[in-house]
């Protein structure tokens, strides 16, 4: 890696650590940075930088309990935080290969997403 790209690195993780210590949401950080919360996702995976609330730290921890539980599940399974975080968990665990998405029929108009775990992922 360049100097030119570690030094972006380092700024990044720096700026994004002190944003989220401070209680700004993963969506306010990707307008601020200029940025999609899809793009903000993938470069906080890559840099492995991520921050988590106490409150998003326990859905996270929830998370990985429906996942090791091997069982399918749905987002609603996770409360305590707002909508937006659950997506944000969810969204991780796919891009890692942690668990596959598939759609199921509810009791409203609309489609369900049911999250399978995959095994051999931790």
């Amino acid at each position: 890696m360049s100097i030119e790209a570690e030094d972006a690195r380092r700024i990044f993780i720096e700026e994004y650590r002190f944003l989220r210590e401070g209680w700004m949401s993963h969506e306010s950080i990707a307008r601020k940075f200029g940025i999609s919360v899809a793009t903000l996702q993938t470069r906080v995976m890559r840099y492995g930088c991520m921050v988590l609330t106490a409150a998003e730290q326990r859905a996270s921890d929830h998370l990985d309990h429906l996942i090791e539980r091997g069982e399918p599940f749905t987002a609603d399974e996770l409360s305590g935080v707002e909508d937006t975080v659950v997506f944000w968990l969810i969204g991780t665990a796919l891009k890692r290969g942690r668990i596959r998405s598939s759609q199921a029929e509810t009791g409203r108009k609309h489609r369900a997403s049911v999250y399978t775990p995959v095994g051999g992922h931790r």
